[in-house]
Order: C-alpha cells, then structure tokens, then sequence
C-alpha cells in the first residue's frame, strides 16, 4: 500500500511539472518584450578562423523564421552569426524560444527564452521535497530560501547604489541574516537552532580572522586578486566578503549535522559528561568533514575547468593557469576547507559544555 500512494505521488509530481513546462512556454504575453519561436533555420559557412595556436573554428550564419508569440503575431526573419566552438555565441534549432529587442525597425536576439526548463526543475525539486519531507518542513525550507534570495538583492542594492558603503559589513550583517533566517526558519526557535547559530558565526569569525592575519603577515603574497573578473570595486574587500558567505554555508552545514547528533544523545535521557559529548561530536566530524571538503573542491573545479580548457588551448602553461586563474578559488577553497575542519573542535566543546551543565531544557 506503501509503495502504491508513493508511486502517486510521483506521477502526481511529474504531471505538475509537466503543467508548469506547458505553461511556462505559452506565456509569452506576460512579457513586454517581443518573443518569438524558430520555425525554420537554414545556415551556411561563411568563415573558417585560425589563431597562432592553431586552433581552428568556423564562423556560422543563420537565416531564422521566427514567429513572433506575443504583441503583433506575426513572422519575421532573424540572422545570427556564431562560432561552431559555441564560446561566447549560440546556435539555434527549431522550436527555440528567443527573447528579442527592438533596434530602430528591425529586432536583434537578446537570448534564448529558458524559463519553461527553468521553471519544470524548480517544481520538481518542490516536488521531491514534498515527497521525501513533511508539507511543514518543505514550507519553511522553502520560505527561509525566499527570504534569504531578499536579504541577498537588498544587500545588492545598497552597494550598488552607495557610494560609500562598506562592502564588509553590509556582507558580514548579510551572513548573520542568511544564517539566522535559515536555522530560525528550518529549526524553529529552539535552543538547538541558537546552539547551531552560535557555533556558526564563531566558526566563521575564526576563519575569517585566521585568513586575515596570514594575508597581513604575509603582505598578500602570491595572492592576485586584480585577477578577479569584472569587479567595479576593490578587489581585496570584494573577496574577503565572497569569502565569508563561502564559508558560512559550509560551516552551517556541518555544525547543524554536529549539533542535531548531540541533541539526539541529550534526549536519550542518559546522563553524559562533557568528554562523552566531545568524543561523539569528534567522531561524527571525522566521518563527514572529508565528504565536504570534497564537495568543496568539486565545485570548485567544474567551475573553473572552461576557462581552463581555453587557456590550455591558447598555449597556456600550467604554473601560468594555477597563478591567474585558479589561484583565489583554490584560496577561497582552502579557507572553506579550514572552516569546516574548525567547526568540529569548536561545536563540539560548545555543546558538551552546555550539555553538560545542564543549562538547556529539552
């Protein structure tokens, strides 16, 4: 019977998703930009390139049909020029759904219209929460990530429209927000949401300070910084506020496992010393602090592997790629790495030390 209401649920799930995919792609009239979808597409070579490096590439052109979805339905005639590398331009194929500007009397491709695939996967990740979580858990997850995406474009607005603002605070106040609004939220108002807060931001602020006294001993040696992409601001601050954000989630993330393992001993209604706490939480640290790390370093090199790639093809040498390119992320990866190594010591102590007072009620 089990196995019946779960396979329900998840045909229940897929035709939602499959609701939103239909809806997300006729919904062409909620945008004041032209759209339109490509009907028929007929291309040529126009131009094979060669660099110094020998890598070749051929410059593409398309003829596209468009029919226009929304405002004046009607068929217009597109060309789009692309490299068949596909870098830095698209190729389109009928049934693409492109988002289009008005030049003077004629209209250019802006991009490819993406929200049905964007939208389809957002509900299904819902979906499957719903299935493997409780509607209230789901709920609050869900809301905490709402309110914490505000918190991230109320900060973006401040430093982009102040002049002076202090990109470290507002970044350092926007982590404390992040993580009390996460833990409040998805924990409650609990003394193991406030336990897992604290040892959080103290994690953090000892990272964050461990990395600042070595930039300042060493005089930020080997350490470029001007290489960081498109930055308006200085560069050093910009990273240092990137930095915290960075290890903030990694740290929340291991010390919320920490502390619920603790708490989980504590309600055994056993009477435990400090060392029993220490050693449990040692012991559970050990055992995921590796999968983190890892998972750290994974995303940071899927990543960084296209620019990679470009380099090595344009005769690039490996001490170069390290130096320029990969240099801060593995910097930033480190320091999450030590983030997650401190959260350990630090929130298992804290917590044996006020389990084994015997200050909280559970």
């Amino acid at each position: 019977m089990t196995f019946i209401k779960k396979t329900k649920k998840y045909w229940l799930v897929l035709m939602i998703v499959a609701m939103a995919w239909l809806f997300l792609r006729h919904d062409a009239f909620l945008y004041t930009n032209p759209v339109g979808q490509v009907t028929r597409v007929s291309e040529k070579e126009t131009q094979k390139i060669t660099d110094e490096h020998q890598n070749s590439d051929f410059i593409m052109t398309q003829k596209l049909t468009v029919k226009l979805l929304n405002h004046a339905k009607k068929t217009i005639y597109v060309s789009n020029s692309y490299a068949q590398s596909q870098v830095i331009s698209n190729k389109y194929r009928v049934g693409d759904q492109l988002l289009l500007e008005n030049i003077g009397a004629t209209k250019h491709i802006l991009s490819l219209k993406r929200d049905a695939v964007v939208g389809a996967v957002a509900t299904l990740l819902v979906g499957l929460l719903l299935i493997y979580s409780k509607w209230r858990a789901t709920s609050w997850l869900m809301f905490s990530l709402v309110i914490n995406i505000i918190l991230f474009g109320f900060a973006l607005f401040i430093n982009v429209h102040s002049k002076d603002a202090n990109v470290l605070l507002l970044f350092s106040v926007l982590a404390i927000l992040f993580a009390t609004a996460s833990l409040a939220l998805v924990l409650g108002k609990t003394v193991q949401m406030g336990i897992t807060l604290l040892t959080t931001l103290l994690t953090t602020t000892l990272t964050i300070g461990l990395l600042l006294c070595v930039l300042r001993l060493t005089n930020n040696a080997g350490v470029h910084f001007e290489t960081m992409s498109y930055v308006t601001q200085v560069p050093v601050t910009l990273f240092m506020a990137q930095t915290i954000i960075g290890v903030l989630g990694a740290v929340m993330d291991e010390a919320a496992d920490i502390v619920a393992m603790q708490f989980g001993m504590r309600r055994e209604g056993i009477t435990r010393h400090f060392s029993d706490y220490w050693h449990a939480g040692m012991s559970v640290g050990r055992e995921i602090m590796g999968t983190l790390i890892n998972v750290l370093f994974m995303i940071f090199i899927a990543e960084t592997m296209p620019m990679v790639f470009l380099m090595l093809r344009n005769g690039n040498n490996w001490t170069y790629i390290m130096d320029q390119t990969m240099n801060l992320g593995i910097l930033q990866t480190v320091i999450s790495g030590i983030g997650i190594v401190l959260a350990v010591p630090v929130t298992s102590a804290l917590v044996g030390w006020i389990m084994a007072r015997k200050v909280t009620k559970l």
